[in-house]
């Protein structure tokens, strides 16, 4: 398949329009930049979309998104926005296959058949995308549920969190033995060029995040296939092929 160069990080997000927000997602489908988003599971197993555990960043309440009901949780607004939490449904309804969509599930220790479950919605959805994930074995249970879905492997080593989980997910034998992604996604802050020969090791397509400023995004170009990018000026992409309109 041939994936895009350019991706919105949680969406187009910036002043007055938060973070994986239906408002975030129609900015960057109108721009033509393929999403970013992430995806969790409510207590009555809805799939929403939202980065952190908890609302406490976002929402400004210290409740946990797995604990919480659908019904409750679409009470609440996103940085102080109009806008709510979304569900998964709302999204991909919202985005038509107008880009492609880069969907990172989340641990979601509740819900042991989350991957079937993700599997089952998407078999639906007509556009593009992929689904990615830090955790080999849920690429693992992915592929299980769906062969067919297009699969990223996270990497990031700059952190010191679950560093066993995080230094297996960034081994080749990993790669090869049980998520066998055709992405690999890795964090700028611990990426090198070894890092993207070793993509190219395992024929996968190699994509960089996040990309936060020019200078970042600059270095990125070099050696990504794709870019994760947020906070970047529009006319940034104004000359660049495959990007958006300014």
């Amino acid at each position: 398949m041939e994936f895009p160069r350019y991706i919105a990080h949680r969406g187009l997000h910036g002043t007055g329009v938060p973070e994986n927000s239906l408002a975030a997602f129609e900015l960057a489908a109108q721009r033509g930049f393929a999403i970013e988003l992430d995806v969790r599971f409510t207590a009555d197993r809805k799939m929403v979309v939202f980065h952190d555990a908890d609302a406490r960043r976002m929402c400004g309440f210290d409740i946990k998104i797995a604990d919480t009901s659908y019904a409750d949780l679409k009470k609440l607004r996103l940085a102080e926005s109009r806008e709510r939490v979304p569900l998964l449904t709302e999204v991909l309804k919202l985005i038509r296959g107008r880009v492609m969509l880069f969907i990172e599930l989340k641990e979601s220790p509740a819900v042991p058949d989350a991957e079937k479950r993700l599997a089952h919605l998407l078999k639906k959805y007509k556009g593009a995308f992929a689904v990615q994930s830090f955790d080999p074995f849920t690429l693992l249970r992915l592929r299980e549920a769906d062969p067919s879905i297009i699969r990223g492997q996270l990497v990031s080593t700059y952190s010191g969190d679950k560093k066993l989980l995080r230094t297996a997910a960034a081994t080749k034998t990993v790669w090869r033995a049980i998520s066998k992604p055709q992405y690999l996604a890795w964090d700028l802050r611990s990426v090198s060029l070894d890092a993207a020969f070793a993509a190219a090791d395992i024929g996968a397509h190699f994509i960089t995040w996040t990309a936060n400023n020019e200078q970042l995004i600059e270095a990125a170009e070099v050696f990504s296939g794709s870019i994760i990018f947020e906070n970047i000026p529009q006319s940034y992409f104004a000359d660049k092929c495959g990007g958006a309109d300014a």
